[in-house]
């Protein structure tokens, strides 16, 4: 009688335990995603922002550091598959193009540059010059874009998405600055490129 009366309370201990755990997760995920609502909120492309950041696994139970590391992340992935593109357009083309290409070639390398300098600052949890990183991300992004003007860009969709990634840059940026630092001990989030 008394092993069934042990065994019984020990199952019942269980499923609380698994419930409460249910119960807990679901509510974690619920305040992540309002996070992610908050901060998409302050972009001019809600949709494009909750996609980008959605793309990453590591955004469910992620905290504003992370969600730097992911946006910087996915800033630093664009601005690379792009600034390839633009070596290899760079070997087909002539003219004007080739000029305007060329000047792209810079302005993506220091889009890059400011980028790993982001990145650099969130591993020192140095947040205070993350907004000028950020927007130099999207002034070199816009610069590459005005250099073709009056001709048809070949760099027009990814001009426009590393834009956009360095508005989502600036929004977490603007949070962390303005947020009290906290440190969680024994956790350190790594550095992460897409």
């Amino acid at each position: 009688m008394v092993t069934s009366y042990a065994l019984l309370l020990f199952c019942n201990l269980t499923l609380f335990a698994f419930l409460a755990s249910i119960i807990i997760e679901s509510s974690i995920v619920s305040a992540d995603s309002r996070l992610v609502e908050e901060l998409c909120n302050q972009t001019q492309d809600y949709k494009f922002c909750k996609d980008a950041l959605d793309s990453d696994l590591r955004t469910p139970g992620a905290d504003v550091v992370t969600l730097a590391y992911v946006a910087f992340g996915l800033a630093y992935s664009n601005a690379s598959s792009t600034q390839d593109h633009i070596t290899s357009l760079l070997s087909n083309s002539t003219g004007p193009v080739h000029q305007h290409l060329e000047q792209c070639q810079g302005d993506y390398f220091t889009a890059i540059a400011a980028i790993q300098d982001a990145l650099t600052d969130l591993d020192s949890e140095k947040y205070g010059s993350l907004t000028y990183f950020s927007s130099t991300i999207g002034n070199q992004a816009e610069d590459c874009e005005s250099a073709f003007k009056g001709t048809k860009s070949p760099l027009t969709d990814s001009n426009n998405d590393l834009n956009r990634l360095s508005v989502i840059c600036v929004a977490i940026a603007e949070w962390l600055a303005a947020r009290p630092r906290t440190r969680c001990i024994g956790f350190r989030v790594g550095r992460f490129l897409a």
